[in-house]
C-alpha cells in the first residue's frame, strides 16, 4: 500500500508524486486520508438517503479540480481543518454511523486515498458492517484504482461531466475525461452488476450515474444522455441534477445558473429516452442547501 504512495498513480493524472515523504499532487493531499466531515446527510437521491439518512464520510482533495465545485471548500484541500484518518479510525466511524441508523456508508470524494479507504472498508466488514458501501465519486477514476475496491464496494455513484474535450479542458483541465469516465464506468457496473432495491426501496447494489447541468451545455448533455441510456439502460440509474450554482470565482458562462427551459429539457429529453430508473431534480433545487457545513 505504501508503494501505491510513494510514487502517486492512483488518478489519470499520474504525477508520480511521492507522498509517503511529505509531496503533493494534483490532490494537494498526503497519503493518510484527511476527512473534514461526517454526518447522517438527506440530501442524496432518495435510494440513497431514505428517511434516516446516509452515512457520509467528506474526505478533502480532489483529483479532478472542477472550477464551479460546489464542494469547493474542501476539495481544494488541505483546509487546515480536517482530520487525519488511518483505516482503524475509519472503520470505527463507519460502525459508528451504523449504530446511527444510517442506511449505508457514503465516501465522498475518496479516490485519492483509495488504497487506505480500500482497506478501512475492508477492516470494517471484519468487525461488524453490514450496511451496503457507497463510493461517491467524480468519474475521472482509473480502472486500476477502481479494482482496489472489487469486492468491497456495493454502490458506485460516479459523475458522468462531460461529454465535450473543449468543455473538460476549459473547466477541469481534463481534455481525456470522457473516455476515462466511460471506463470507470463500465469497471464500476462490473463491480456491482445491474441496480437491486430493497423492500423499503433503499438501494443495496448498483450504480447511480450523475450528471450536473451546466449553462451552456444542453449538447453536451444529450449526448451524455445518448451514451448512458444505450450502454446501460434500466441496468443503472441516471440521475439529472440541476442544482448548479455558481460559486464566487465563476465567470462567463457559468456566472449564470442554466435556465429553465433548458433543465426542462433536458428532463423531457431524459423521459423520451424511456429511461424507467432516472431521477430528475426540480429546477428550483440550489447547489447552496446541498453544502454541508464543512470546517473551513
Amino acid at each position: 500500500m505504501e508503494d501505491l504512495f510513494a510514487n502517486c498513480n492512483l488518478c489519470p493524472r499520474r504525477c508520480g508524486a511521492d507522498r509517503t515523504a511529505g509531496k503533493t499532487g494534483f490532490c494537494r493531499m498526503p497519503s493518510v486520508p484527511v476527512v473534514n466531515l461526517i454526518k447522517l446527510h438527506y440530501g442524496e437521491e432518495p435510494v440513497v438517503s431514505g428517511a434516516d439518512g446516509s452515512g457520509t464520510v467528506f474526505f478533502e482533495g480532489c483529483s479532478l479540480g472542477c472550477i464551479f465545485c460546489q464542494n469547493y471548500g474542501i476539495s481544494r484541500g488541505p483546509t487546515g481543518h480536517g482530520t487525519e484518518m488511518d483505516k482503524d479510525s475509519l472503520a470505527d466511524a463507519y460502525l459508528k454511523l451504523q449504530d446511527e441508523g444510517a442506511n449505508n456508508i457514503n465516501l465522498v470524494t475518496p479516490m485519492h486515498f483509495a488504497p487506505e479507504v480500500a482497506a478501512s472498508v475492508a477492516k470494517a466488514k471484519t468487525i461488524g458492517l453490514k450496511i451496503p458501501v457507497a463510493v461517491n465519486c467524480s468519474g475521472y477514476d482509473l480502472v486500476s484504482t477502481l479494482r482496489l475496491f472489487d469486492g468491497l464496494v456495493d454502490i458506485y455513484m460516479p459523475d458522468m461531466k462531460y461529454f465535450s474535450s473543449k468543455f473538460s479542458s476549459e473547466y477541469s483541465h481534463a481534455p481525456d475525461y470522457f473516455s476515462v469516465c466511460c471506463s470507470a464506468i463500465d469497471e464500476m457496473v462490473r463491480q456491482t452488476g445491474s441496480v437491486v432495491l430493497d423492500e423499503d426501496g433503499l438501494i443495496r447494489k448498483g450504480v447511480i450515474v450523475r450528471h450536473l447541468i451546466l449553462p451552456g451545455g444542453i449538447f453536451d448533455s444529450k449526448h451524455i444522455i445518448d451514451y448512458l441510456t444505450s450502454r446501460y439502460g434500466d441496468r443503472i440509474y441516471i440521475s439529472l441534477m440541476s442544482q448548479y450554482t455558481p460559486m464566487p470565482s465563476c465567470t462567463g458562462k457559468l456566472a449564470s445558473k442554466p435556465s429553465k427551459s433548458a433543465c426542462d429539457a433536458l428532463a423531457d429529453y431524459l423521459e423520451s429516452t424511456g429511461q424507467a430508473n432516472a431521477f430528475i431534480q426540480d429546477y428550483d433545487s440550489s447547489g447552496n442547501e446541498m453544502i454541508p457545513d464543512f470546517r473551513i
